[in-house]
């Protein structure tokens, strides 16, 4: 998709702009719908560093970003500190131009419906099996990551159907979902050999662009269907016969111009306006399966005080075709504050919390390169509730977890 991009904008001399211009301009063009904490707001203060160091490196500002109900950290160091969050749509003029620093890892969430349930011990054999074994997908040799990170294997039971889709998911079964991507191929896209490095007043930035940019998108085309494929075989070799329901990629790109994490498209070019969507909060919560629509629409636009930005910056017919859901919560982050600074240093921003008042003094602060090893959680209800407040999509069906395997 091609940004309209106003006849004053494409005028102005980004490569001249200072780093407190390149933010300030960055800031303009971030739109959240997200619920307001210090995850959400460290995510949007780092944002603005890598959206600023994008239309730097491009020249223009074509750039933006919207931040959907998750928005968060990301525990990825490497993205963190190339100035991207989480939760978020990030797009820009196609121009032929990539930027790997964002790490599109084809992370998705496959659920299936079950032939029959299978036992406790029945689910570990199967798994001890895999992880013991030399099993190859395609000639790969597979490293199964069932419970890395905030990945898992889980199965259900449904708590509500909604009557339309009791065909696709009916209200008698139990169902599983495998979330994950491809551990064993990720070089294929982190290793880029032929980026460029470029300079700007935030920081450096790495590009693909011309016949290296081209070759990576191909290599992303190939890596996202073997990420796809991957999580319908593993599950199938632990549940068993199955009927696989939803398989879509939440983290990765989604055009030569798009990059998602942590966001699904509910326009979904393979099942349009009929595709189901998993968003699965925590494993003390349901899972909630929505049925994809348009957004955002212009009454939500107008609510959340959208219009006149989207108009002066000449993308409201793109924002109008966000079609963003989260896959899940997002971290929540187990601070209290009242300020959040940046700092740069030599060898990154440092993040400085001020006014915390547990768990440190009143007067306090805590100072940090990148959230992977500050307090978290993950966040609940609160998201579903943005979900529906902001219409992003439709509840069809409710699952209640039985089992989560973190193996």
């Amino acid at each position: 998709m091609t940004n309209n991009i106003p006849q004053k904008m494409q005028h102005e001399k980004i490569s001249d702009m200072s780093g407190e211009g390149l933010l300030n301009l960055a800031e303009k063009r971030i739109f959240s719908l997200s619920i307001r904490d210090i995850a959400s707001a460290l995510a949007y203060e780092n944002m603005r560093y890598g959206i600023g160091k994008m239309m730097y490196a491009l020249n223009n500002s074509s750039v933006y970003c919207v931040f959907g109900p998750d928005a968060t950290i990301t525990r990825n160091i490497e993205r963190w500190s190339s100035g991207f969050g989480y939760g978020a749509l990030i797009r820009w003029a196609d121009t032929g131009v990539f930027f790997p620093e964002m790490r599109p890892n084809g992370c998705g969430m496959a659920l299936v419906k079950l032939d029959e349930m299978p036992t406790r011990e029945e689910m570990i054999e199967r798994i001890s099996e895999i992880g013991l074994s030399d099993i190859s997908f395609k000639g790969v040799k597979l490293r199964p990551d069932f419970g890395k990170g905030n990945h898992f294997l889980e199965f259900y039971k449904t708590i509500d159907v909604s009557p339309d889709i009791r065909d696709i998911m009916p209200n008698d079964c139990n169902y599983a979902m495998l979330h994950g991507s491809a551990p064993e191929k990720k070089d294929d896209l982190y290793n880029t050999e032929n980026d460029t490095q470029i300079r700007t007043p935030l920081g450096k930035i790495s590009v693909l662009e011309g016949s290296a940019g081209k070759a990576y998108y191909r290599r992303w085309i190939k890596y996202e269907k073997f990420c796809k494929d991957r999580r319908e075989f593993l599950i199938k070799k632990v549940v068993g016969k199955c009927r696989i329901i939803s398989n879509f990629t939440h983290q990765g790109m989604f055009s030569e111009n798009e990059v998602r994490l942590g966001c699904y498209d509910t326009m979904d070019n393979s099942q349009k306006g009929r595709a189901l969507f998993p968003v699965a909060l925590r494993w003390d919560h349901p899972v909630y399966i929505f049925k994809g629509k348009k957004n955002l629409s212009g009454e939500v636009m107008g609510r959340l005080g959208f219009d006149s930005r989207a108009d002066e910056l000449g993308i409201r017919e793109n924002l109008n075709k966000t079609n963003i859901l989260p896959h899940g919560g997002g971290y929540r982050v187990e601070i209290n504050y009242t300020k959040i600074s940046v700092m740069k240093t030599p060898i990154g921003n440092s993040f400085i919390i001020r006014g915390a008042k547990k768990g440190i003094s009143k007067l306090g602060e805590i100072m940090m390169m990148n959230p992977h090893e500050i307090p978290y959680n993950y966040r609940g209800m609160s998201v579903i509730g943005k979900i529906m407040e902001y219409d992003l999509a439709t509840p069809v069906a409710k699952l209640q977890p039985l089992i989560t395997l973190k193996i």
